[in-house]
């Protein structure tokens, strides 16, 4: 049911007003505020009440066509909101702006703010809530990309996939050109896409809107004047946020340099289980093992140090001096955290203050979370080390504006600045006076009768109150003689009379209405006060900044300290060497006692030398091949963030991307096959990495038969070794493999340890050098609970294959030519199916095979 079927002259007054503000935002769902509800209608209507499972009913039942309606309490929005915006709707909040005492008709309503997937936050949220919009050209996209809750403002122009960019940063919600909208094909359900008209990426457009927004002569200033395609999807994403009444004041445009950074798509940061384990849960993360940050913001830097790990040298020796400097006193870091608890999201509540939206609860929380900085400031005034120092005079003490807030507000101010109660006693003499005439009206009343009591002699004397007289005075009969004459008759009853007073009507006056003169007042000085403390949020801004770093290197020397980390070296040179190197991630949930080994069995790597670029890493499965691929990936990436790693020395020779190729099981259900995936991905790695790459490639060819899968790994590590020169470890079940090691000199095979037990294995969990030629399949299968009549039919089928005893085995001697190295006869005979091959055909074979032999 749409709107437009309702005919205007059969809608109320209220209802045309709503259609009329409908019509504006027609692709949002109305929040239309009604008293204590907000109310949707129409089809907004039906499909709020699917998606919320509330209840629809309708408005006029009465007339002939009703208009469906639903309501939520506006105290309870929150919860809604957040549903209808994860399932991808844009929702108007429309509030009343009127008074209702000054209103002629209906009282006037404007929507103040319209929320999407990429503007919500949720209440609790740490992390960046990021909108991106994209702006793609020839050979390039431009970024732009903003997080409205902290004021965080990035743009830049990339050559890497789209996929790529968006893995970058996982936005909520993605702006393009509608005219891109069929053919960027986008794969994942996590965010949404909102596409805008063509004219709003233009460029003009697009820089005038930069100018206006930032009030600036010229973007010189931002140093982005070169970056068009960029500027073209920073103003349609600006003009975006200002079309949907997003106020917000963005710190300043920041053009993120690729060259500083890694990428980490989207499938590495998932194989690896960076953010979260392949179960959905954070424990069996990195973030799960290195975040033990106390902030807000130190969580929301630790999350991007991770998705950005850092390619300078010189930047990644200055945090790891920093984290070594609080991985040894241990005395000053756990000072400094203990401080940082419970310490209050002073970014976003500085934010708010800009945009005039804190609440006097979250004022008290940043100025309490002030009142700590000295604190900190102090604990960090003995540093000798110049990295700290910079920490020191980065930290401002507010206390200024902590005073203001402090001899301004209550012990506890309320949620919101119309419930009142705001200001402490003696901030404001009328306040004060309002406050005791609101909340100690009976009191006064009861004051006042007593002391007429007493002038009049008239004991019986009351004071009472109607809304026809307001406050009266109460005289019986008997006592009309001592009535004074200044008492005013206002009404005779049966056996009383009842008089007024000028006194007594000059407090009715104040009394009646005090509380909403109260609730007003306080209103208006509450802004007076945000606005004495708006110059001050820059200074809160950098210590927002500071202190969410101070915070991660507090976290990161904490988590190295508990679990021995050493720092690494890091490097130039194309070499990666980790002694005793360890899953960070395992071994810590083998010390939660979430897995059964008694510890961690740790392991070596060198690799990227002219000798050893790439690992064939064979043993069978379970043995720890898996498991060895990403500890050194980790290794590898939390050196690059500036961590201390799980080992007992390494060496780092900075990595431009990690790529990892494991497993396929998300994909099948968008009808790509196992080995579809498996291939694009690797295409993808063998198109995009470089010789300071790292490469994790594991049982690349499985999803495909046998010999087919042989022939592509082995194609796979002849073109990495001649062709990109990147540090790769594979690993492979395919035995067949280890002949590389003979024929390209840069190729080295290890295997895992295996310990033979009779008819069982034991995994010794180590990796030396040297490759395998068993897979003890049987024994695994054996181990994972497979019954005994299939595993010993599975040996007697084994022995067989073994010795070539089944006839539709024989074509593996047409294979064998991609890895026979001696003679070219024998090749040829290996080839020749004798089933299948005719009496005039073998002699035609054997005249070749003579004349080979009589030219040899």
């Amino acid at each position: 049911m749409n709107s437009k079927n309702f005919l205007q002259e059969e809608l109320t007054p209220l209802m045309r007003q709503y259609m009329k503000i409908k019509e504006q935002y027609k692709d949002s769902i109305v929040f239309f505020r009604l008293g204590d509800f907000y109310e949707m209608f129409a089809e907004d209507a039906i499909l709020a009440s699917k998606i919320l499972g509330i209840t629809l009913t309708s408005r006029d039942k009465s007339k002939e066509n009703p208009i469906p309606m639903c309501g939520i309490p506006y105290f309870a929005a929150d919860s809604y909101i957040e549903k209808l915006i994860k399932e991808g709707y844009k929702v108007a909040i429309c509030e009343q702006v009127g008074d209702p005492k000054t209103s002629k008709g209906i009282v006037e309503r404007q929507v103040l703010k319209v929320l999407t997937p990429g503007t919500y936050l949720p209440e609790g949220v740490k992390e960046n809530v990021y909108i991106m919009a994209m702006y793609p050209t020839k050979g390039k996209v431009g970024i732009a990309l903003a997080d409205i809750t902290i004021g965080d403002f990035i743009l830049y122009e990339s050559k890497k996939s789209i996929i790529d960019e968006i893995g970058r940063f996982e936005p909520k919600e993605i702006l393009i050109p509608k005219s891109l909208e069929d053919t960027i094909k986008f794969e994942n359900l996590s965010y949404s896409i909102t596409c805008l008209d063509d004219w709003k990426f233009d460029y003009m457009l697009s820089y005038r809107t930069l100018l206006e927004h930032f009030k600036v002569t010229s973007l010189k200033s931002f140093g982005i004047e070169d970056f068009s395609t960029a500027v073209s999807a920073t103003g349609a994403l600006i003009k975006y946020l200002e079309e949907n009444k997003q106020k917000t004041e963005f710190k300043k445009l920041r053009v993120l340099n690729l060259s500083d950074f890694m990428l980490l798509d989207t499938a590495t940061k998932k194989n690896l289980e960076i953010f979260t384990s392949l179960d959905g849960s954070t424990e069996g993360s990195l973030l799960g093992v290195l975040d033990e940050t106390m902030t807000s913001m130190g969580t929301r830097f630790l999350k991007n140090a991770l998705n950005c790990p850092l390619l300078k040298i010189s930047e990644i020796e200055k945090r790891l001096n920093q984290v070594e400097f609080f991985y040894r006193d241990s005395i000053l870091r756990q000072s400094i955290q203990s401080i940082l608890k419970d310490f209050p999201d002073i970014e976003r509540l500085a934010l708010k203050i800009k945009s005039g939206s804190i609440s006097p609860k979250e004022l008290k929380a940043l100025k309490e979370g002030l009142k700590k900085i000295p604190n900190i400031k102090s604990s960090l005034a003995k540093a000798e080390l110049l990295e700290i120092k910079e920490l020191f005079d980065k930290l401002f003490e507010l206390n200024e504006m902590v005073n203001l807030i402090e001899n301004a507000l209550v012990e506890n101010p309320p949620h919101t600045v119309t419930e009142g109660s705001i200001f402490k006693k003696g901030y404001n003499a009328i306040i004060d006076e309002l406050r005791i005439l609101a909340h100690e009206s009976k009191k006064y009343i009861l004051n006042i009768e007593l002391e007429e009591r007493k002038k009049t002699g008239i004991n019986s004397l009351k004071i009472g109150f109607n809304r026809v007289f307001g406050y009266y005075i109460e005289v019986t009969k008997p006592n009309l003689h001592l009535v004074p004459s200044y008492y005013i008759r206002k009404q005779t009853l049966a056996n009383a009379e009842r008089f007024i007073t000028e006194e007594l009507k000059e407090l009715e006056s104040k009394i009646i209405g005090a509380e909403e003169k109260l609730k007003a007042l306080e209103q208006e000085l509450y802004i007076e006060l945000i606005n004495k403390i708006n110059p001050y949020t820059d200074f809160i801004l950098q210590n927002a900044n500071t202190l969410g770093y101070l915070d991660f290197l507090c976290s990161l020397a904490s988590v190295a300290s508990k679990n021995n980390y050493v720092r690494p070296e890091i490097c130039e040179d194309e070499i990666i060497e980790i002694q005793d190197g360890r899953h960070p991630v395992i071994e810590r949930l083998i010390q939660l006692g979430r897995l059964p080994e008694q510890r961690f069995i740790p392991n070596d790597l060198l690799i990227g030398s002219e000798e050893q670029k790439i690992i064939i890493l064979t043993g069978p499965n379970m043995a720890g091949k898996s498991t060895y691929l990403r500890q050194n990936a980790l290794i590898v990436l939390m050196a690059q963030i500036g961590s201390f790693v799980p080992a007992t020395k390494a060496k780092i020779g900075i990595v431009d991307r990690i790529f990892t190729r494991i497993g396929a099981s998300d994909y099948l259900s968008k009808g790509q096959s196992t080995f579809m995936v498996e291939m694009i991905e690797t295409a993808n790695i063998l198109n995009n990495a470089t010789s300071k790459s790292f490469i994790i490639l594991d049982e690349v060819g499985r999803g495909t038969s046998t010999f087919d899968g042989i022939s592509i790994a082995w194609a796979v590590v002849e073109y990495i070794a001649e062709k990109i020169k990147a540090r790769t470890l594979f690993a492979t079940h395919y035995h067949e493999l280890t002949e590389l090691a003979f024929n390209i000199e840069c190729v080295k095979n290890y295997t895992v340890v295996v310990k033979e037990w009779g008819d069982e294995i034991i995994f010794l969990r180590k990796i030396e050098k040297g490759g395998t030629d068993k897979s003890y399949g049987i024994q695994v299968a054996r181990l994972a609970g497979l019954p005994q009549e299939i595993l010993c039919r599975a040996r007697e089928i084994l022995q067989r294959l073994e010795k070539r005893e089944f006839q539709t085995f024989k074509p593996l001697a047409r294979q064998l030519d991609l890895f026979f190295q001696g003679d070219p006869i024998l090749v040829e005979l290996a080839k020749i199916d004798i089933e299948n091959l005719s009496p005039q055909k073998a002699l035609k074979k054997l005249r070749e095979l003579k004349e080979m032999l009589k030219n040899d």
